[in-house]
């Protein structure tokens, strides 16, 4: 089904599981670009700048931005700025870059809105550290939509789960009350998270064999999904009853090829306007279906051609 003009076609079993609530999307950066928020390189830039630090000086640094390797970068960066006995001037200044913007959050409702439990509660996964699905949800009316953070969420699968499930952590907010949690930043930090404890991992199988995953927000090769995405490949090398992981996003020549190297069946758009606007449209099919139809019905006769003129 296409449903803007200029969109991809979304396959009929994907607006199914989505209908029936069995998808989960998996949000990253890309969600917030038309609000400005910056992709990885840029908040690592940007962490630098705040800093006052170049990596032009230190080869393993300048090295892992070459190889787009920014998590490795900012854990090189942390261990030489640290000033024993205070907080991580890093992740205070990722804290600082990631400040909400005063402008509405369309794309993180439309979001919201597709990603849903079989009882309508909206479940959505991101490894985003901003607040900005929440502060999406507020700004709806969504009062009750609960957040959580890394280790501390609910159980894939279990009774809570449901809400806005931040599995790199979250920063603070404010103004909606929320503390901050451990943030997966750093190459140490995805080393812990994936391999050491593995939690991460663990929890990304658990949600693929409980129903569909879609990725929005992200490249074929970002560089700080490295991990979850081999996680991924691995799982379905080995299990054979995971279910299917879409990725929507931006199509380049190569990266079809490279998402389904990687097991995951691409949907790729010319634009993100293009891709906004078939998730707005498509997350008013999904709550109202009936609806949604019957006007698109209407809409199409009044456009026909009337006989004999």
């Amino acid at each position: 089904m296409r449903f803007v003009e200029q969109g991809a076609d979304i396959p009929d079993e994907l607006i199914r599981a989505v209908t029936d609530g069995s998808a989960t999307f998996l949000c990253g950066a890309g969600v917030s670009f038309r609000v400005d928020l910056p992709s990885f390189k840029v908040l690592t830039e940007r962490v630098y700048a705040r800093l006052g630090e170049a990596p032009d000086d230190e080869p393993a640094e300048r090295n892992a931005i070459e190889s787009k390797e920014y998590d490795r970068a900012l854990r090189s960066l942390e261990k030489r700025s640290h000033r024993p006995g205070t907080p991580s001037r890093v992740r205070d200044a990722v804290a600082n870059e990631l400040a909400p913007p005063a402008v509405a959050f369309p794309d993180h409702l439309a979001l919201l809105q597709l990603s849903r439990d079989g009882d309508g509660r909206p479940r959505l996964l991101t490894t985003n550290f901003d607040t900005l699905f929440e502060r999406a949800a507020r700004d709806a009316g969504m009062l009750e939509v609960p957040s959580y953070a890394g280790v501390s969420m609910p159980r894939a699968g279990g009774e809570r789960d449901h809400g806005i499930l931040h599995l790199h952590g979250r920063i603070a907010d404010d103004t909606l009350d929320l503390e901050p949690t451990d943030l997966i930043l750093t190459s140490a930090d995805f080393g812990e998270a994936y391999l050491r404890s593995g939690w991460a991992s663990r929890y990304i199988e658990d949600r693929m064999r409980l129903g569909t995953l879609v990725l929005v927000g992200y490249g074929a090769e970002d560089a700080a999904m490295r991990l979850l995405l081999e996680t991924l490949d691995a799982d379905r090398d080995r299990f054979r009853d995971l279910h299917d992981i879409y990725a929507i996003e931006l199509g380049t020549t190569a990266s079809a090829s490279i998402w389904k190297a990687k097991g995951i069946k691409p949907i790729e758009f010319t634009s993100y306007d293009a891709i906004y606007d078939t998730l707005s449209e498509w997350a008013r099919y999904a709550m109202q279906p009936v609806d949604y139809r019957r006007a698109r019905i209407q809409d199409i006769l009044g456009k026909a051609p009337v006989a004999g003129s």
